[in-house]
C-alpha cells in the first residue's frame, strides 16, 4: 500500500518532494523485489498517482485474503529527525505517536465525501483495545514482522526509531498481520 496519492499529497519535503510520490516509488520497487520469488503474489492498492480511500485500501487487502498488509509512508518532522519506524495497531504511548496517527488519519477529510463515511467510526482507546483483542492472533505476527523490518533497516545503515503502536485507520480495518512503515523523513 503506497500511502497517500492523487489529491492526498502527504508531507512535502525539501525541493517540494511529495510523500505520495516517494511512497509510490518505494512500493513499486518493493513489489518488483517480492515478485522475483514466484511463490508470492503482490497486490498493490495503487500503482499510479490516484486517490484511494483508507477504507478502500483495507478492503482491497481483505477482499484478496492477503497474508500481510504493508503500508508505506514517509514521516514528517523537524529537520533534525531521521531514521525509520514501523507501526502496528495499538494505543499510542507518546504524543509524537499520536500526532503521526492523527496526521495520517486526517486524509479522510480530503476524500470525496469529506470523511462522512467515517463519522460514526470509533477510534477511542476502548475501541482500539477491543479491535486488538479481535485481531490478537495477528498482533504478534505484526509485531514480529515489524521487528524484522527494523532489523533490516539497521543492516543498511538506517537509524532504528523502533516498533510502535498507534491507532491508524488503515491498520484498524485490515484483517491480517499489518504494518505501517515510516521509511524516513
Amino acid at each position: 500500500d503506497a500511502g497517500h496519492g492523487g489529491a492526498h499529497y502527504g508531507a512535502v519535503g525539501q525541493k517540494n518532494t511529495r510523500e505520495k510520490d516517494v511512497c509510490l516509488d518505494i512500493a513499486k520497487e518493493l513489489a518488483k523485489l517480492i515478485r522475483k520469488d514466484k511463490q508470492f503474489k503482490v497486490i498493490m492498492t495503487r500503482d499510479k498517482d490516484k486517490t484511494v480511500s483508507l477504507e478502500e485500501r483495507a478492503k482491497i487487502a481483505n477482499k484478496n485474503n492477503a497474508d500481510l498488509f504493508i503500508c508505506i509512508h514517509a514521516n514528517a518532522a523537524s529537520a533534525s529527525a531521521y531514521g525509520t519506524e514501523t507501526y502496528v495497531l495499538g494505543l499510542h504511548r507518546t504524543d509524537a505517536q499520536q500526532k503521526v496517527a492523527e496526521r495520517e488519519n486526517s486524509i479522510i477529510h480530503l476524500e470525496d465525501d469529506g470523511g462522512e463515511k467515517y463519522k460514526g467510526f470509533d477510534m477511542s482507546p476502548d475501541a482500539i483495545i477491543a479491535r486488538q483483542i479481535q485481531l490478537s492472533v495477528f498482533l504478534d505476527q505484526s509485531i514480529n514482522f515489524a521487528s524484522k523490518l527494523q532489523t533490516e533497516f539497521t543492516k543498511i545503515g538506517r537509524f532504528d526509531r523502533g516498533v510502535k503502536q498507534a491507532g491508524f485507520l488503515v491498520l484498524y480495518k485490515t484483517t491480517m498481520p499489518s504494518v505501517l512503515i515510516e521509511t524516513g523523513f
